[in-house]
């Protein structure tokens, strides 16, 4: 069964490949330069911001390769979905070390873990909010250059064909109002809004029943 779609004849969703992993991580590196949770995370000065940026996306991308359903486009890379399938999320510490995390400590300062530590309130909010299996897109980023172009959406459509065949909803957390506009325009509602600690910014959980429009 045919999971993929185009925006046009330059456009073609397909499985990213490990080869093109350091490529991706490159370009998301840039698409998610200005989010203001990877900005209360990592704030390093450049250039070890920049290191330290991707060696999570590196570490988010890596862990979920073995799934099989990492989406991006037909050359060039506009952008990627990374989902994890019912059952398999949140991802283990260990893990997400063994897909590379490890090296974050060289490049973030020791006083800046605690800000990490406050990522532990979405593990257990996926749990209280979402106890039933579910699919779970841990990322999903479009390069600068192709954003507003109908391409997150594209990404998007392959799992969400397939949780509305299969009768399973989807859960996100993201954190800026214009993503929560693009995800309720793909079906998702809002669950949770508040700040993931006391002085971090804001973020939203989302879910997305089978159906949604």
């Amino acid at each position: 069964m045919n999971y993929f779609g185009e925006v046009n004849v330059n456009t073609t969703v397909t499985h990213l490949r490990r080869s093109q992993v350091n490529t991706a991580v490159g370009l998301l590196s840039d698409a998610f330069a200005n989010d203001p949770i990877f900005r209360y995370l990592i704030p390093e000065l450049e250039p070890a911001r920049t290191r330290a940026l991707q060696c999570v996306i590196n570490a988010l991308l890596c862990s979920s390769l073995s799934y099989g359903h990492v989406y991006t486009t037909s050359d060039p890379i506009k952008g990627v979905a990374a989902w994890l399938p019912p059952g398999q999320a949140p991802v283990p510490l260990l893990r997400l070390l063994q897909a590379g995390l490890y090296q974050l400590p060289f490049h973030l300062h020791w006083s800046h873990w605690s800000r990490w530590i406050s990522l532990l309130k979405w593990e257990d909010y996926q749990r209280q909010d979402m106890p039933r299996p579910h699919w779970y897109l841990m990322l999903l980023g479009v390069v600068p250059d192709y954003q507003r172009q109908g391409i997150g959406g594209l990404l998007l459509n392959p799992i969400l064909a397939e949780a509305d065949r299969e009768g399973m909803p989807c859960y996100l957390e993201t954190s800026t109002e214009s993503a929560v506009c693009f995800y309720q325009r793909h079906g998702f509602d809002v669950i949770r809004t508040e700040p993931l600690s006391e002085q971090a910014p804001w973020y939203w959980t989302m879910k997305r029943e089978p159906g949604g429009e």
